[in-house]
């Protein structure tokens, strides 16, 4: 009797649990900033007051012929700050891409 005690709990127990599981994420998302307020905060550190700002920097570095490459070096930069022992080889590869491509010319 009480085997059979022992395994009803347990299956209700699991049961309970993987209920609450499955509601988890819905409590986990709840916000407590209202919605379009939220925080962003770019790899380089900059800090912008909403999603749209962000994308609106984002955008005038695509429309700048010289954007993308200025956002490149500098994500370059902290990249080589953060991983100086992987920095050498990001050095070698860019090497070899300016070989293959000038080669094919």
């Amino acid at each position: 009797m009480k085997r059979l005690i022992g395994t009803v709990f347990a299956v209700v127990l699991v049961g309970f649990m993987s209920w609450v599981g499955f509601f988890a994420p819905a409590f986990a998302a709840v916000s407590t900033q209202p919605p379009g307020h939220e925080e962003v905060i770019s790899p380089d550190g900059e800090q912008y007051s909403s999603r749209e700002e962000a994308y609106e920097k984002a955008t005038e570095a695509a429309s700048d012929p010289n954007g993308l490459d200025k956002e490149y070096q500098k994500d370059l930069k902290i990249f080589k700050k953060e991983n100086p022992d992987q920095a050498n080889l990001i050095e070698k590869a860019e090497a070899a891409v300016e070989k293959v491509v000038s080669d094919k010319k």
